[in-house]
């Protein structure tokens, strides 16, 4: 870690940066901070850096360690004391001394531990657990803290229901309907001469009570299958929402809810088949023209909201009462929303392999229809598809309570998001973009651009306004920066390692 430069660029403690006064003893209040970093998304903790107010705007300031190793000792000290902190996070190569304005300042790397570690805590007490919003590192409450615990268990729809019997609380058309599109796959025609019954224990939607070794129902099964009424009896705030919103409508113009009488037993498996179809309507064809007149495939396009679909459904936390599963289409992008944490990383969706469904009934079901055939394979597929296609980078946001992204049908310069952004700030940008620039001269720029002082400058000022590039340096050293997301930067480097391993395979 640069921290010269980060100090220099650094406005206010933020997200994942926390700034310590530290002399000559290890501070006290690292603790909620060392805790909500690990329960959260990771960050640093900068050990002789203070903060303070220069002409009104904040600044930071090296001020130094006087006795780094005395600090250190005490740091590892109290990581190994299980009435300090539940759980040591931190490896030997996490803690590092830099000499900075011939100062010494300690920098502590804390990563984001996994879901089953979760809550870490401090004091021996549970709920004193934090974590971190914004640059605040914020005390657990109740229900926060049975949210980390149930995500312990990622099993959540494995339980088995004695009280529900298939003739009252599971839609039979729906289970025929599942049936014909097995049978449709796999070809097997046994699939057809099953009972319901038989059926449902065959695919998974029963599990067998070993202690009075009898079928039942599971939740998974329940509410991939089940009645409306039934899966609200178990489920109270089981509720799912389609949204059209393109145009010019303040509310939307088509609409899905599974509350409305128009659309019987709009259970999960209903739900997925219905929406993919409103889906399939929304994408133009060719959804998008561009310049050069290259097509761009609907149908890659499909498959990437396939798989957005399908992720939100086997991942909710079907118990959280706060938030719902729901759709939205926009005219630029669609945002997918369920309850519940994303119980991997970002950069571990990003990178696909590692799946940790929530609920292992509603992955099987759906990759026994092909809905979901490699483990972590969603991720890939949505993030792919932004970068072939150019466009804007999609969005994910988790914590507790939910989980939301936003896939993007256009880039960032797209006339659609970006209407009175001039034609020559855009080839600024595709540029930057296309040939994976992160910082350009003027020089350059307008040299391999052919573009004039005047129509530079009006360019730049627009791209900077939207925040799409940054000026740094002064003078000469002036250079133009695009601004990257730490995911996309991920995202590409993931790649070109892909491609390295490829070529390796290939030789």
């Amino acid at each position: 870690m640069d921290i010269k430069k980060l100090l220099k660029n650094l406005k206010n403690e933020n997200k994942e940066i926390e700034c310590k006064r530290c002399k000559n003893s290890l501070p006290k209040d690292i603790w909620p901070t060392y805790s909500s970093f690990a329960n959260t998304d990771g960050g640093f903790i900068l050990l002789g850096v203070s903060e303070f107010i220069n002409n009104g705007r904040k600044s930071f300031e090296v001020t130094g360690v006087d006795n780094p190793g005395k600090v250190c000792d005490e740091l590892w000290t109290c990581l190994e004391n299980p009435n300090k902190v539940s759980k040591n996070v931190l490896r030997n190569e996490d803690v590092e001394i830099q000499k900075i304005e011939n100062k010494n300042v300690i920098i502590i790397k804390i990563m984001a531990v996994s879901y089953k570690e979760k809550p870490i805590y401090i004091n021996d007490i549970i709920n004193n657990a934090y974590i971190r919003l914004n640059s605040a590192d914020i005390k657990i409450n109740k229900e926060q803290l049975t949210l980390f615990l149930r995500n312990q268990n990622t099993s959540q729809d494995e339980n088995l229901l004695k009280n529900y019997m298939i003739e009252r609380d599971i839609d039979l058309s729906s289970v025929e309907k599942y049936k014909q599109c097995l049978y449709d796959r796999l070809h097997d025609e046994k699939i057809l001469s099953m009972n319901v019954e038989d059926f449902l224990i065959y695919i998974g939607a029963s599990h067998l009570d070993y202690d009075d070794n009898k079928y039942y129902l599971t939740d998974g099964g329940l509410l991939f299958f089940g009645k409306i009424n039934s899966i609200v009896s178990r489920f109270p705030h089981f509720h799912l929402d389609y949204f059209d919103k393109r145009g010019d409508n303040p509310r939307w113009i088509d609409r899905v809810a599974s509350d409305d009488l128009s659309f019987q037993n709009l259970n999960l498996m209903n739900y997925f088949f219905l929406i993919m179809e409103k889906l399939r309507a929304t994408i133009e064809e060719p959804f998008e023209l561009e310049d050069n007149l290259i097509r761009k495939s609907s149908e890659k396009l499909l498959i990437t909201l396939r798989e957005a679909v399908i992720n939100m459904i086997i991942h909710a936390d079907y118990y959280i009462n706060t938030t719902s599963i729901f759709i939205k289409v926009y005219d630029t992008y669609y945002e997918f929303n369920n309850p519940g944490m994303m119980l991997v990383s970002k950069k571990e969706f990003i990178r696909g392999g590692k799946s940790c469904p929530r609920n292992i009934v509603l992955t099987t079901l759906a990759r026994r229809l092909g809905l979901s055939e490699r483990a972590g394979a969603g991720g890939p597929e949505i993030f792919d598809f932004a970068i072939k296609n150019k466009f804007k980078i999609p969005q994910i946001e988790t914590d507790l309570k939910q989980t939301n992204i936003k896939i993007w049908k256009i880039d960032e310069v797209s006339t659609a998001m970006h209407p009175e952004l001039r034609k020559e700030a855009k080839k600024i940008f595709e540029y930057m973009r296309d040939n994976d620039k992160i910082s350009c001269s003027a020089k350059e720029i307008k040299t391999n651009l052919s573009i004039g002082k005047y129509a530079f400058d009006k360019s730049i000022h627009e791209l900077i306004s939207l925040k799409l590039i940054k000026k740094e340096g002064k003078g000469r050293s002036t250079v133009y920066v695009r601004t990257i997301s730490s995911l996309e930067i991920y995202m590409k480097l993931q790649k070109l390692v892909d491609e390295i391993q490829c070529d390796i395979i290939k030789r």
